[in-house]
């Protein structure tokens, strides 16, 4: 008994024990899964870094490459231009010079010519006159008088032009700065190397149907007095700027754009680039940046019975003399956003026809002058929350573009900018929600009227 008793204990301790070697080589396992793991996630960090550096890599030896063949173009066509210019002006100053030695000489050959024909008759008669000293016996008094007549009659001097009423051809270069100091100069200040493209994009807003792209000046120390930049964008869906189609969609002083009509989801490529006042080409372009807007763009809501809606919800047409409001697709219009109004066709609207933001959807046209609304009239008049402001906008006809932009103030109050043909006005205007978003709306009473959102 006594045997059985002192078993039982070991027993239990080797149990004990093959279940703690157990559990330790889990425990173990474990450990190393998880560590094989994490050197997975931090090798896969490694190739994500090892790629970025390539990309960055070819993003230097590329655009070195190019900008390398940029400057041998540019100085091959420099040197091929002012060889063959100076070669022409070369030319020309010699064609000068021979047309100036030619009217010159001709004359003096002529006298030259008269000169010579004038020693030549005079040397003859002097040979004459001696031939007759030699017979003295045999000369008639006639044959003398003769040759005394004939020799007076060859006094007389031919006209020759003095030295200082001939030409003396000369050529006349510029001595202080030489024209080789000039050229010199020139060259030196010719082109200059970036490291990186003298402006670049800094912010991509994704908007409805549309992206709000900003850039900034990368030398902070250049003025920007007279500068002038130009945006460009792909074809939608392009992916490779070397084989991308790129087409200008803004040019001038400003430091933003709001790109729209864009398709929504679709990647586009962005660049800009600038130029100075007096200059006539851009600079380098930017990096090429891709963006998309996953925010659908804006759109009529359907089933007016006064209105029919098209090109995607984009274009509202009057069909009808029903006078009926036409709402945007649900408060689409966001604080941070814009929408522009353009009249495709229209004009010679009424006091109670127009375009405005409204809080909630309304019923009818009277309602666009209660509260909650933000009404400009077919005749310039803009009514916040009814109340008719006192500055009034241009009037609202064919081919006008109305455009209303949302910024937050506070929880409650939103700034609109409305603008219309380059006019502008502002206000703040008190809203339930400034979070949520506005209706969109537009009123008028005949057919003719096509207004499309964007």
């Amino acid at each position: 008994m006594s045997s059985n008793v002192e078993e039982k204990p070991n027993s239990t301790t080797e149990r004990l024990r093959e279940e703690y070697r157990k559990h330790v080589q889990s425990q173990i396992s474990h450990d190393l899964v998880d560590t094989i793991d994490s050197l997975e996630h931090h090798l896969d960090h490694l190739h994500h870094l090892c790629h970025q550096l390539s990309l960055a890599k070819n993003q230097v030896t590329n655009s070195a490459s190019e900008t390398k063949q940029t400057i041998n173009n540019v100085f091959d066509t420099f040197l091929s231009s002012i060889t063959e210019t100076v070669n022409n002006r070369r030319k020309q100053l010699l064609d000068e010079v021979h047309k100036v030695e030619e009217e010159a000489v001709n004359p003096l050959d002529q006298c030259v010519g008269v000169v010579d024909t004038r020693v030549k008759e005079t040397e003859a008669r002097i040979v004459q006159g001696r031939r007759l000293q030699q017979h003295p016996g045999v000369l008639a008094r006639d044959t003398v008088l003769r040759f005394q007549e004939e020799a007076a009659a060859m006094t007389s001097l031919p006209e020759v032009p003095a030295l200082c009423a001939v030409a003396s051809v000369s050529v006349e270069f510029p001595a202080n700065p030489s024209l080789t100091q000039e050229v010199q100069e020139l060259v030196q200040e010719a082109g200059r190397v970036s490291r990186m493209g003298p402006v670049q994009i800094t912010n991509i807003v994704e908007q409805p149907g549309a992206l709000l792209v900003s850039w900034e000046e990368v030398d902070e120390d250049v003025s920007d007095d007279g500068i002038e930049f130009c945006l460009q964008l792909s074809n939608a869906g392009a992916t490779d700027p070397n084989t991308a189609a790129f087409q200008t969609a803004y040019v001038g002083p400003d430091y933003s754009y709001l790109m729209r009509d864009l398709k929504a989801s679709e990647s586009y490529l962005l660049r800009v680039a600038s130029r100075r006042e007096g200059s006539t080409m851009f600079g380098p372009w930017s990096l090429v940046q891709s963006a998309l807007t996953n925010v659908p763009h804006f759109r009529w809501k359907r089933g007016g019975c006064g209105w029919s809606v098209a090109d995607d919800g984009r274009l509202a047409t009057k069909v009808t003399s029903d006078t009926e409001v036409l709402h945007s697709d649900g408060p689409l219009l966001k604080s941070g956003s814009s929408v522009l109004f353009r009249v495709v066709s229209g004009g010679g609207g009424m006091s109670d026809e127009g375009v405005g933001l409204t809080c909630q959807p309304v019923t009818g046209p009277e309602q666009l002058l209660l509260s909650g609304t933000l009404f400009l009239s077919a005749q310039g008049c803009v009514f916040l929350d009814g109340v008719s402001r006192v500055t009034r906008l241009p009037v609202i006809q064919n081919k006008s573009q109305v455009s209303f932009a949302v910024e937050k103030v506070s929880s409650t109050k939103v700034r609109v900018y409305i603008e219309s043909q380059e006019k502008q006005v502002t206000y703040e205007w008190s809203v339930p929600n400034a979070s949520e978003g506005l209706y969109f709306v537009a009123t008028f009473g005949e057919p003719r009227w096509k207004i499309s959102v964007h």
